[in-house]
């Protein structure tokens, strides 16, 4: 037989055992064996002898491997192909398999990944023998064994090698794990790191984990899911991100949501600059919390950073995904404050003015109206008048395409979700397309494009109408007459609700969901392009820049007939003035463009060093223009343009813009892949400071230590990884409220000359050249532990950061002809521990995994301003009994600030005895039945401010997150759960409805107040007596609550179907989900409401009525093509 040589044998034997395990790097479709054996010749010291009559009906291969071992090359060359192969010290011999008698036993099974989705090409072997095999498309195999003893091994590259002993079976079906975690690589700050190399607080999360859960935005699913997140629903508007905090940001004024940087691109954290990304174009999330992970991004690093990788493309077959859900939401009426109903409230009414006989002499009588309340029976229910079942649909499809020369990735979204609250929705249309691009061995080519739509009607909050605060559309339901209906006795709708004496009259709020038109579009586009050049074997260059560009429209149109609200009926047909109807036409474009450019270096120098030296220069520059148009007194409300009106109350138009320039280092070393030291700077430039400010330096250091893999830990079994870590560095934040606040400011003004008057400008506010950075010293600390083979794996970090340089408001000389001035005048400091635990509880045919995480954060104000004074909600905001908030130095930000509610006097002796009532005035009115308060100071005299103190914490002790994953056979199951504890939060709509003077509606208590002496009610709600009931609504602890809570956020179970009649279904997946299942609280609402979202600590933590939120159920698919 002849044999044809590839190699020389002389050659061969010169080439030294080291060399054998050089690696193979191929990407090639319909290629011959013999073009795969050259390969391994070329790239490899390994000859490859053949016959060429053996190889006459060889089958062509599709073939992808990166860095792969000759073995992994000839498995997938190999899958069925009638040939064997050995390996014989450098040279592999290829021969046809001989016709045998058919085996003892045939063995078949399936072998999928650890979401059952089906792996092709694994090698399936008999071990320690050439009796082996691949699995098929679908991941099922079939072998013959000559007897029920020996052990299958499984081997595919990428993943754990898994081997099962046979003991007699003919089934055996396996699943195989990803490599570990912690040789794999993460997404940090300008690149990627193996994990064990990284020296930071990082935390990082998979999308394929939160795939299932039927929220429109991704911020939804990360409820629960990393350390060190505080992740909340502060509304339930349809399309709203949640809102986001990191290790419990703190600020006096500025701005404390995190950076989130989406493939490179940098964008403040706010729901509605993040609600356009398609949650299933994402890969993953990596979260970067301590300063060395951060430092890097310098000045806008200081409340935390949020990766978002979105999906490329990857080389081999072309695979096509679709999914989908289709479902619907339904208001959480669990979490609705009770409220009086219509025959409750008529009685109220009617022992008001009971009272109000028996005790001001009043001669007016009972209203007709009051006077038998059983007519009304129940009433009307506004929550239920105002809220319906909504569907919400999600259709999503991605294209994955790719060999060695370029590769892409597409995913296309369309997502609709109806709001619970009537004519209120949101629909986004989403697409994404990232390719790459192999000019040759050294230079790389990549570009990602982003367009979306979103469009949200009825959504957004605006004078004359707004669904969300407080005496707004749907907290009115919670204030309103329950003896009024949204329809004529006709049933035609009616303008409002009136006729109940004494009760504030109200827009129609049904008529107003259902006839005011307001639409608010955005259009945006995010676009990158990068290349990377090798210019040396160990230096590359990687230039990129991208754009992100939005166009925002809102226009709106609010008829006469929905003009009103609180205490203001509509006219159907009003006079020139305030009660016409209004248009409006609001147009913001925003334009930002970042380049960057990197030079890397990175090589091994022996076996026990690694250096990699990282350097780059990026300039950034944001511009943004908006205008705004509002017209009223048009002639009816049948033309809805603004050509139709003939008053214009408001002509605006803006344009601001900033500029940073940066300049970025890091050098990571480490010594025998075990001891790990990096430092990294940046130092930016920004346009938004003076000159005396303009350059801040932001640099770090960390270090690790890989302890597990010392030689005195290596006899320990059960010790899998132990890890510890330290790092330290400066972070700074940008975010100052406006671009210029360094100059003084120049507005219009009008001036008098000859008795007339002449257009001009004035200057309106002080500038700051000194105005510098808010700068975060953070030290972390922590360690990673894994034992038992990594099924229980521990993370711990505890934190310690002092922000300084606060910016703050601070007053000037009036002398000056100005009030304030912006300057850096704060220090807070912050503190905290993040712990995390998963564990793989059960690994057989019953598989069960746990992930649990929990957060403590603290802060505690060390400086304000000049004096240390105290403020409210903000600097300038007028201190009274009606403030909610204070800061104070030596107490945590924002905290509640009222009176210490002690109940009332249930006779006039407790009244005689107890501290009287005065406020800030200088009598008493507190008598029998009035609001009784603690005495702090102890002069017998309930005062402003002597006698208020802090009476809540909206900062929650702790947040913790809890996700159990089940799976068994085809089943899988998934819940999710969060929390927080030690919170408060303040209900800041009981201030209405505790109004004890009759004009709103408010809890059924209210029938249990103060009557009499002898009927004086359950001690906790003060009579009606005119003139005494305003006491018991300033603040105090009455309103305060606690928002702890747990939510099980998610429930999900889905059923993978493996056998399918054709060849182009590679796997489908079944799947119902529940989202906000339920949420276990003691608070009359929604606990994690927050009127001002978590944006700025001074103020966060109050319920004014939200947009309700709803309990989610849908039925989806995967389908894999």
């Amino acid at each position: 037989m002849k044999l044809t040589f590839v190699l020389m044998i002389a050659v061969l034997m010169e080439v030294s055992a080291s060399s054998y395990a050089q690696k193979i790097t191929l990407s090639a479709k319909q290629i011959s064996l013999e073009d795969v054996f050259r390969q391994i010749r070329k790239q490899t010291a390994y000859n490859v002898l053949w016959d060429v009559e053996t190889l006459r009906d060889a089958k062509r291969v599709d073939i992808r491997v990166t860095n792969a071992t000759v073995e992994e090359v000839l498995q997938k060359s190999f899958v069925n192909q009638p040939f064997l192969y050995t390996i014989q010290e450098n040279t592999i011999v290829v021969t046809r398999k001989r016709e045998e008698a058919p085996a003892a036993i045939t063995i078949k099974g399936r072998v999928t990944d650890m979401s059952n989705h089906p792996l092709p090409g694994v090698a399936v072997r008999l071990k320690g023998t050439q009796t082996g095999t691949a699995t098929q498309s679908d991941g099922s195999y079939s072998i013959n064994v000559p007897d029920g003893a020996g052990v299958l091994s499984f081997k595919y590259l990428g993943y754990t090698p898994k081997e099962v002993p046979i003991n007699g079976q003919t089934v055996i079906n396996v699943q195989m794990e990803q490599t570990s975690s912690q040789l794999g690589e993460v997404v940090v700050a300008y690149g990627r790191q193996h994990t064990r190399e990284i020296v930071g607080a990082v935390a990082t999360l998979s999308a394929t984990d939160i795939k299932d859960q039927s929220t429109g935005t991704f911020a939804e699913r990360l409820q629960g899911k990393l350390p060190g997140a505080q992740v909340a629903q502060t509304t339930g508007r349809p399309g709203q991100s949640m809102d986001l905090r990191i290790r419990g940001a703190a600020s006096l004024t500025s701005n404390v949501r995190p950076l989130v940087v989406v493939d490179g691109q940098p964008m403040l954290g706010n729901p509605d600059n993040i609600n356009n990304i398609n949650p299933d174009e994402i890969e993953s999330f990596t979260i970067l919390k301590d300063a060395s992970s951060t430092a890097l991004y310098g000045s806008r690093a200081a409340n935390g950073v949020i990766l978002i990788t979105t999906k490329r493309g990857k080389s081999g077959a072309t695979q096509i995904n679709f999914n989908s859900y289709y479902g619907a939401a339904s208001l959480m009426r669990e979490l609705i404050p009770p409220v009086m109903d219509a025959t409750q409230l008529a009685t109220y009414m009617k022992g008001f003015y009971e009272d109000k006989i028996k005790y001001e002499g009043y001669t007016g009588g009972i209203p007709a109206v009051y006077q038998n309340p059983e007519q009304y029976g129940r009433g009307t229910d506004w929550f239920s008048v105002l809220t319906r079942t909504a569907p919400v649909q999600n259709y999503s499809i991605a294209i994955n395409t790719g060999n060695d020369k370029s590769a892409f990735s597409m995913v296309g979204g369309y997502f609709n979700q109806q709001g619970i609250l009537k004519n209120t929705g949101y629909k986004r249309f989403s697409l994404r397309v990232n390719g790459d691009f192999n000019l040759g061995k050294r230079v790389k080519l990549g570009f990602g494009v982003a367009p979306s739509v979103q469009l949200e009607h009825n959504n957004r909050q605006g004078t004359g109408f707004n669904v969300d605060g407080q005496r707004a559309i749907f907290a009115s339901a919670s204030m309103m007459p329950t003896m009024g209906s949204p329809y004529n006795p006709d049933g035609s709708l009616a303008l409002g609700i009136s006729g109940f004496t004494n009760q504030f009259v109200w827009a129609n709020p049904l008529r107003q969901l259902l006839e005011v038109q307001d639409d608010a579009n955005r259009l945006r586009v995010l676009a990158n392009l990068f290349t990377e050049i090798k210019l040396l074997e160990h230096l590359t260059f990687r230039a990129s820049g991208s754009a992100d560009v939005g166009n925002n429209t809102r226009n709106r149109f609010i008829p006469s007939t929905s003009m009103g609200g609180f205490n203001a009926l509509p006219i159907e047909n009003p006079p020139p003035g305030n009660n016409t109807a209004l248009g409006e036409s609001l147009v913001n474009n925003d334009y930002s463009w970042l380049n960057e450019n990197t030079l890397t270096y990175q090589n091994r120098f022996g076996e026990n060093h690694s250096l990699n030296v990282m350097g780059g220069f990026t300039v950034q520059r944001s511009t943004g223009f908006a205008s705004d148009v509002v017209g009223r007194d048009y002639p009816d409300n049948s033309v809805s343009q603004l050509s139709a009106a003939t008053r214009f109350t408001t002509n605006t138009s803006r344009f601001d813009a900033w500029t940073m320039a940066s300049l970025l280092a890091r050098v990571n070393y480490s010594y025998k892949d075990r001891y790990f030291l990096q430092a990294t700077m940046r130092r930016d430039g920004s346009s938004r400071f003076g000159a005396d400010h303009r350059w801040g330096t932001f640099p770090s250091v960390g270090a690790s230590w890989m302890v597990s893999d010392e030689a005195f830990l290596k006899n320990i079994s059960q010790l899998s990884l132990l890890k510890v870590r330290a790092s330290y560095g400066l972070t700074g934040m940008n975010e100052m409220g406006g671009n210029y606040r360094f100059a003084a400011g120049v507005g219009p003004a009008n001036y008098v000359f000859s008795g007339g008057l002449a257009p001009g400008k004035v200057q309106n506010s002080l500038g700051n050249q000194g105005l510098a950075w808010e700068r975060n010293k953070q030290l972390d600390i922590g360690f990673d532990l894994g034992l038992f083979d990594n099924r229980i794996t521990l993370a711990y970090d505890y934190y310690d950061k002092l922000t300084d340089g606060l910016l703050f408001i601070v007053p000037v000389p009036q002398s000056s002809g100005f009030t304030t001035v912006q300057d850096n005048l704060g220090d807070i400091r912050q503190w905290g521990h993040e712990i995390t635990v998963s564990t793989k509880n059960l690994v057989g045919t019953f598989k069960w995994n746990t992930d649990f995480n929990i957060s403590f954060n603290r802060n505690i104000v060390k400086r304000i301003g000049l004096n240390n004074i105290s403020f409210a909600d903000a600097p300038t905001t007028t201190l009274s009994e009606f403030t909610d908030y204070r800061t104070l130095v030596g107490k945590p930000v924002g905290q509640f600030y009222g009176y210490v509610f002690d109940g009332i006097f249930k006779n006039q002796a407790e009244a005689d005895a107890g501290p009287k009532y005065y406020g800030t005035g200088t009598t008493t009115l507190s008598q029998a039945g009035t609001v009784r308060f603690k005495d702090l100071n102890g002069d017998g005299k309930i005062t402003f401010p002597e006698d208020q103190t802090v009476i809540g914490d909206p900062n929650p002790k702790f947040i913790f997150g809890l996700s159990n994953s089940f799976q068994y056979k085809n089943f899988d199951l998934s819940i999710a759960i969060s929390g927080t504890y030690g919170n408060k939060l303040k209900n800041g709509m009981q201030e209405s409805t505790y109004n004890l003077d009759g004009v709103f509606n408010g809890p059924p208590e209210l029938l249990n107040r103060w009557r009499s002496e002898s009927d004086p009610g359950d001690g906790k709600v003060a009579r009606t007596l005119a003139n005494t009931t305003a006491a018991y609504r300033t603040d105090n602890t009455l309103f305060i609550h606690d928002a702890s809570h747990i939510t099980i956020n998610n429930i999900t179970l889905g059923y993978m179907l493996r056998k399918f009649r054709t060849p182009y279904i590679k796997n489908l997946r079944l799947y119902a989900s529940a989202q906000n299942v339920y949420i276990f609280t003691s608070y009359p609402g929604n606990p994690e409401v927050s009127a001002g979202g978590l944006a700025f600590v001074a103020q966060q933590g109050q319920d004014l009525g939200a947009y309700p939120l709803q309990r989610t159920f849908t039925f989806g698919l995967n389908l894999g093509l």
